[in-house]
C-alpha cells in the first residue's frame, strides 16, 4: 500500500464521520457491543494512537478511549487524520520498529493494520449511519489482501473479528472484504 491509498482510506472515512449526525450516535454499528460514539471514539482514537506509534511511543494498553465525539466528531477526526499523516511523514518512521501492544513490528505493518481498520470502520459508520457503504475497488482489494495476511483463526477466536460470512466471489470487493472480516454485507 503507498501513502495515496493511506491518505485516501483516511480521507473516505473522514467524509463517513463528517456526515455522522448527533443523533445518530447511540444507534447499534456492525461492530459487537458498539454503538456509533464508541465507534467514533475508536476510529478517532485510533489515528491518534498510530500516530503516537509513528513517533516512537507506547499506546496505552488498556484500550482506555476518550470521547471524541465531543464538541464534533467531524472537527476531531480530521485533526486526528491530519496528526496521523504528518507522524508518518516524519524523517525515519517508516524505517523503524514500532512499538504495538502485542510487540514491536515493523512501521509498514503498523500501517497496514491501521489501514484496514480505517477502512472497514468507516464501512462499519457508513452502515450505521446509513450512509453509502462502497468502498473504492483498490483500496477494498488492498484491505482484503491485508486481512488474508493479518487474520488467523487464533485471533478470530478473540472476538476482534468474526468469523467469515459466506459469500460469492462475485459479489463486490468492498462485500467481499467486510465478509471476510465478519460482517454481513
Amino acid at each position: 500500500m503507498d501513502s495515496a491509498q493511506y491518505r485516501r482510506a483516511l480521507l473516505n472515512t473522514g467524509r463517513i464521520v463528517l456526515a455522522t449526525r448527533p443523533d445518530q450516535l447511540s444507534a447499534p454499528t456492525p461492530c459487537r457491543d458498539w454503538d456509533v460514539r464508541l465507534l467514533l471514539n475508536h476510529i478517532i482514537g485510533g489515528n491518534y494512537t498510530f500516530a503516537e506509534v509513528a513517533l516512537g511511543g507506547r499506546p496505552d494498553p488498556t484500550g482506555t478511549m476518550d470521547d471524541h465525539t465531543v464538541p464534533d466528531p467531524g472537527s476531531n477526526y480530521i485533526a486526528s487524520a491530519d496528526a496521523v499523516m504528518a507522524a508518518w511523514a516524519q524523517p525515519g518512521a517508516m524505517e523503524r520498529r514500532v512499538h504495538m501492544p502485542f510487540g514491536d513490528i515493523p512501521a509498514s505493518a503498523a500501517v497496514s493494520i491501521h489501514f484496514l481498520d480505517i477502512v472497514v470502520h468507516g464501512w462499519d459508520l457508513a452502515r450505521a449511519t446509513g450512509q453509502d457503504t462502497t468502498i473504492e475497488p483498490d483500496l477494498a482489494a488492498e484491505a482484503l489482501d491485508i486481512s488474508h495476511g493479518l487474520l488467523s483463526p487464533e485471533l478470530r477466536e478473540t472476538g476482534v473479528f468474526g468469523p467469515e460470512v459466506p459469500i460469492s466471489a462475485d459479489d463486490p470487493l468492498h462485500d467481499r472484504l467486510v465478509a471476510f472480516v465478519g460482517r454481513r454485507p
